[in-house]
């Protein structure tokens, strides 16, 4: 009898314990939320390096005193990302915060680079074999591992999404360090290379046009998460 009483007991443990288990950890949204936070000093710091004088004409300087949230930046990950890579929105979103908070960038800045580089396709691939998100070649990838002593797993670990957006940002921040916090420098040597851009340069030729996409995608994005009241 007191066997099978105690037998009875357990299992009631047993069933409310996983109860719990399953209310805390895998239905509760906090399980899934990003832990990372817009870095405010950051993002207002990279969007005045970015847009110079026009700073106060642009969406940016809507967000001076308010903070941009996280939710606002995984809005746009998991609005943009395509339905069988919606999956990676919170780790992208994640690495997206992480990383740009660690490297001196705008989140949303790095939004606008995906946006122009791969239009949020995972799985693109460039003619000169750029791969991923932020489109990055190899031979891109294992430098750029290497100078921040990073794991590198070879060019068929770009295809997924949250090593590529870390060494996209990896990559673009040695540029900016490399060229000067210049954007007029830095964004176009993300898109032909530093050589060619001081090659230009010496030629007093200023390469726009990238520079122009990128910043025509952050203000977009920008006036995106304030038309949607985020």
């Amino acid at each position: 009898m007191k066997t099978r009483q105690l037998s009875i007991i357990a299992t009631i443990l047993t069933c409310a314990t996983l109860s719990l288990f399953f209310m805390n950890a895998t239905f509760s949204p906090q399980a899934k939320a990003p832990g990372e936070k817009v870095d405010r000093h950051t993002r207002v710091s990279h969007a005045r390096e970015l847009l110079g004088s026009s700073y106060k004409k642009g969406a940016a300087h809507l967000y001076d005193k308010n903070p941009v949230y996280t939710k606002d930046i995984l809005q746009t990950v998991r609005a943009n990302l395509p339905g069988t890579h919606k999956k990676y929105s919170y780790g992208v979103t994640r690495a997206i915060l992480r990383e740009s908070k660690k490297h001196g960038l705008d989140p949303v800045f790095v939004l606008a680079l995906i946006q122009t580089e791969s239009k949020w396709n995972p799985t693109a691939i460039g003619d000169a074999g750029e791969i991923g998100l932020m489109q990055i070649r190899p031979q891109t990838a294992k430098w750029t591992a290497r100078h921040f002593k990073m794991t590198w797993n070879g060019a068929s670990s770009l295809k997924n999404p949250l090593v590529n957006v870390t060494l996209g940002i990896a990559y673009i921040s040695m540029l900016r360090h490399q060229m000067g916090e210049n954007s007029m420098k830095y964004l176009p040597a993300y898109n032909m290379g530093a050589t060619a851009v001081r090659r230009l340069l010496a030629q007093n030729i200023q390469p726009m046009e990238y520079r122009q996409r990128v910043l025509a995608n952050y203000e977009l994005i920008y006036r995106d998460i304030a038309s949607a009241g985020l």
